[in-house]
């Protein structure tokens, strides 16, 4: 779930140039191409569909279909608070409380499948309209596609209240007032992972007046339409749900959940668990090549407790937490409470999952997936540092969750990535991990290029499989992907064996290096400069090779696009002085 509100910097106006040396402060950047070589997963480079808060739909999303094949992206997800309540047989979905607990034709409408169609009854669209359109266009794209399926356990009949007020004033929608016994359960249809002999076999055309809404059918559907996932249309990999720490309705004093209406209960972990383990079993089944993912919580307390009431304390946690709150899930039984930095539902998660797969005799998870929205990253200060949160553990950045005396990190970085990898050693082994949706913000601001090129670097660098941003993948955030994915205009792409890269001042600038098992002799390196002075890096390199030629393309405050810079003056034992615009990312290309 994106945040509702992400604050707005003021955009840097002056356009500012490179500086001499003597102005500039400097950093080292030490390379070697022949120690922690790792691949870097293409997936990692991708973008929700449909997350667009201009409202365009279909191809216009994002910018439009060129803008799309000239961002060159290696994965796209169909997730998000109203995939939640995507009925695949008609097309309506419920918004809960991003939008007034409206049932309406979102999704559908925002894949580019048009308008509902009110005078059919309950047959606004097609059977799976809104999933094969977006599907289609992954293959025109040439992306992977993930795809979230409801696990929550309700989902809407019928459109209400198409159009709410903005301010929901008003405007009763589907009760009165929350809660379980004030349901109007004639407008929530019930969702079942695998379809009864008794009701019929699975078909493309499933009756939407029976009350049900047959998951295995929804997957039957794909398959038919696409083929199984090992094959070169197939659907990928399937999400299981979508952000269950927030699905719920909240103490009063706490605010309302995202779906209130349709899940009037807090949730527990004991549910939660059981409702992926459920529904991983039913893709399993129908596509034993599909991936899945999940649980997809929503942050760190998603990670932390699954849910907490957070005011200082943790005050109140999931009425089972005191179950699952105990070794080996805090510490292994090492006795270090910060190994997973109190990350202990991912571990409970990852447990049970590997539990539930020894029985079945196959992986019932393959990716573990969360989301991450910064706590401190609204200022552009905080910006250019926020995404070291995720791999650095020499960052502490300055929010809740590292607070002394909080019980979270009590001061120390968070190491988002790395202490998630500890987890599933310890718990899961062979279980990926991916970032399914994130964001810094910045799109028109010069430090937004700044986080979501050090993000890119680090999902490759520590070794994600996958990550899909959400928002619009425009301005500076477009140009954050095309330095690697398209930074000289030809679709020339960072390369996908990542090499050691380390800086010796991360918080001024950081840096990635890669190189192709194809071209083993040509280096890139992504440098990166935090300051809002320019910054002079010395660049040494380990190669068996010498270099001699170096390209450079790069970004700075003097436009949102990536363009051709000044070269190297020179390179002399694979050695070289380059400085570094203010707040700016480069990619350099060597060759021998």
């Amino acid at each position: 779930m994106r945040p509702s509100t992400i604050a707005k910097v003021l955009a840097i106006c002056s356009i500012l140039a490179e500086f001499s040396l003597s102005h500039a402060q400097s950093v080292t950047f030490s390379i070697d191409t022949q120690s922690q070589r790792s691949t870097i997963s293409p997936l990692i480079y991708g973008y929700n569909a449909y997350a667009d808060g201009t409202g365009r739909t279909g191809w216009d999303n994002q910018g439009g279909e060129a803008s799309l094949l000239a961002l060159n992206m290696g994965s796209r997800r169909l997730g998000g608070n109203n995939m939640t309540s995507y009925n695949w047989e008609n097309g309506v979905s419920n918004s809960g409380m991003d939008w007034c607990n409206s049932s309406n034709a979102g999704v559908s409408y925002a894949t580019g499948a048009g308008a509902p169609n009110n005078n059919a009854g309950l047959a606004y669209y097609l059977p799976g309209a809104a999933i094969k359109a977006f599907h289609s266009q992954s293959i025109t794209l040439g992306t992977y596609s993930l795809l979230q399926l409801p696990a929550a356990g309700k989902l809407p009949k019928d459109i209400v209240n198409l159009n709410p007020p903005g301010n929901c004033n008003g405007s009763q929608l589907w009760q009165s007032a929350p809660g379980a016994s004030n349901v109007d359960l004639t407008r929530w249809l019930t969702i079942v992972n695998n379809k009864p002999a008794s009701a019929g076999a699975l078909t493309t055309t499933p009756v939407i007046s029976d009350g049900n809404v047959y998951i295995d059918e929804e997957i039957n559907f794909l398959l038919k339409n696409f083929g199984k996932a090992s094959t070169v249309n197939g659907v990928k990999a399937y999400e299981l749900d979508n952000e269950p720490d927030l699905w719920h309705l909240w103490p009063s004093q706490y605010g309302d959940g995202t779906h209130p209406l349709l899940y009037p209960n807090l949730t527990t972990i004991g549910d939660v668990v059981q409702k992926n383990l459920n529904l991983a079993t039913t893709v399993k089944r129908m596509d034993s090549s599909a991936e899945t993912y999940g649980p997809a919580v929503s942050g760190y307390l998603g990670l932390f407790s699954l849910w907490a009431v957070w005011d200082g304390s943790q005050t109140r946690q999931p009425s089972d937490w005191a179950t699952y709150n105990v070794e080996p899930y805090l510490t292994n039984k090492t006795g270090d409470r910060y190994r997973y930095n109190g990350m202990t539902f991912a571990n409970v998660y990852l447990d049970h999952m590997r539990k539930a797969s020894t029985s079945a005799g196959h992986r019932l998870l393959d990716t573990l997936s969360f989301h991450y929205y910064p706590q401190a990253s609204s200022t552009p200060a905080d910006r250019v540092q926020a995404s070291r949160s995720l791999w650095d553990a020499n960052y502490v950045e300055p929010s809740w969750i590292t607070q002394a005396g909080y019980g979270f990190t009590d001061g120390r970085g968070l190491e988002l990535i790395p202490k998630l990898k500890q987890s599933v050693a310890d718990f899961y082994p062979g279980t990926k991990l991916a970032i399914t949706e994130y964001d810094f913000g910045g799109k028109t601001d010069v430090t937004g290029v700044i986080a979501q090129a050090d993000a890119l670097g680090a999902f490759g660098q520590q070794g994600v499989y996958m990550a899909s941003y959400f928002g619009d993948v425009e301005g500076y955030i477009a140009a954050g992907f095309k330095l690697y994915r398209n930074y000289d205009g030809n679709k020339s792409v960072f390369p996908e064996v990542s090499v050691k890269a380390v800086s010796t001042n991360n918080g001024n600038g950081t840096v990635y290096a890669a190189v192709s098992a194809n071209d083993p002799n040509t280096l890139h390196v992504i440098a990166i400069n935090r300051l809002s002075t320019a910054l002079t890096a010395s660049v040494q390199i380990k190669n068996p090779v010498a270099f001699k030629n170096v390209q450079t393309w790069g970004v700075d405050a003097s436009s949102q696009n990536v363009t051709p810079r000044n070269s190297v003056a020179g390179i002399l034992n694979n050695t070289f002085s380059y400085t570094l615009p203010a707040q700016s990312v480069m990619h350099f290309v060597l060759k021998p």
